[in-house]
């Protein structure tokens, strides 16, 4: 085997085909690797080629080139995400597993193989680095394809939406759009929405070690990787309003999520934060008493973001009153933001409605 026998044999690429692919995966492995650029270098190419990471970047620019035979695009990106079913020790998946997949699916393409190597990829991707981060460009229509697979079943379906919200190395810091892409999909039914939602409500880490009961074999070097990934703080804040979008009452939700300690540890001012969203989103539909005693438990709670927060909402809501309690607060820079903002408002500096709004609407740091 080398190179132009893979080409020809395996991907079906044409006579006229052969030499523009070789030059392809010259440049994507000499761009970004340490592949040695030189006029003798086919057999070097071939062994190259055949570790998933340096094929996954050869693909990553046959798919996007113009030119190139669907078919062997197909090929290739079935080999890419395929391949990682033999991951061994110390190997990475390729990068662009999203890309691919995105591809297969916007041409009806992808099968259930696919789905598997996907999920594989995603649970071998190399930690701490930023060299494997998509555009939702391609993971949005990826989701679209993979979850419309009739073969995949719910508990897959499940495992496979928090494996892709946990993979920082893929999504970085999109995972609020894509965790809202998910929640709108029809072809995901409510109450597998509202068990994920729940999970990440309540989860920070959703893989306990030993304790989550994979749908699919997973060994347990791969529960090791699985089970030090964290959710975004931000995805957690948002899967509280999609609770009660998606059914749970508002209430019940609010009177849980506000109370202290109720969820702590990575992500748990985040959670009480989408509480906040999610009363600002309910107000007018609350008794006074109830907001009220909601928004003062909010501004007890231990976290300071979150309390500064509660306090805001009291402003956009209920004027200076509440934020005037702000002044009396245990945390020092609190005490002094209130004092400033008050000292504004008296010199006729009164925030806007909108401001106060997208104030409220600012993310905390995951």
């Amino acid at each position: 085997m080398n190179t132009r026998i893979f080409l020809k044999r395996h991907l079906d690429a044409t006579e006229e085909e052969v030499p523009r692919l070789i030059d392809m995966a010259t440049d994507s492995l000499a761009d970004g690797t340490d592949y040695p650029d030189d006029e003798e270098s086919d057999d070097r190419l071939w062994r190259y080629l055949q570790y998933p990471y340096y094929l996954g970047l050869f693909a990553q620019s046959v798919v996007s080139a113009d030119g190139i035979s669907a078919h062997v695009k197909e090929k290739l990106c079935h080999a890419v995400l395929q391949v990682n079913m033999h991951l061994e020790r110390g190997q990475e998946p390729g990068p662009g597993i999203f890309q691919l997949t995105a591809w297969l699916a916007n041409n009806g393409l992808l099968s259930h193989q696919d789905y598997l190597g996907l999920r594989k990829g995603i649970i071998w991707l190399p930690r701490l680095t930023d060299n494997y981060v998509e555009s939702t460009d391609y993971i949005l229509p990826a989701c679209d394809g993979v979850f419309r697979d009739p073969e995949i079943e719910r508990e897959q379906m499940i495992e496979l939406i928090l494996m892709i919200l946990t993979a920082k190395e893929a999504i970085g810091g999109q995972g609020r759009v894509i965790f809202d892409h998910l929640m709108e999909m029809n072809v995901l039914n409510k109450s597998l929405k509202r068990e994920v939602c729940q999970i990440v409500v309540e989860e920070a880490i959703p893989f306990p070690r030993g304790e989550y009961d994979h749908p699919l074999e997973t060994s347990a070097e791969e529960q090791d990787r699985l089970s030090i990934r964290f959710l975004p703080g931000s995805v957690r804040r948002l899967a509280v309003v999609w609770l009660a979008r998606l059914g749970k009452d508002p209430l019940e939700l609010l009177k849980r999520l506000l109370k202290p300690n109720t969820v702590r540890g990575h992500g748990g001012d985040h959670v009480a934060s989408g509480a906040l969203d999610l009363l600002n989103e309910q107000w007018d539909d609350l008794k006074e008493e109830t907001r009220m005693s909601l928004l003062k438990k909010a501004a007890s709670l231990p976290d300071t973001s979150v309390r500064k927060r509660a306090y805001i909402l009291g402003e956009k809501n209920l004027g200076l009153d509440f934020l005037e309690q702000a002044l009396d607060d245990k945390a020092k820079s609190l005490r002094e933001w209130a004092e400033e903002r008050l000292e504004n408002r008296e010199d006729g500096k009164d925030p806007t409605t909108e401001e106060l709004t997208a104030e409220l609407a600012e993310q905390l740091e995951d």
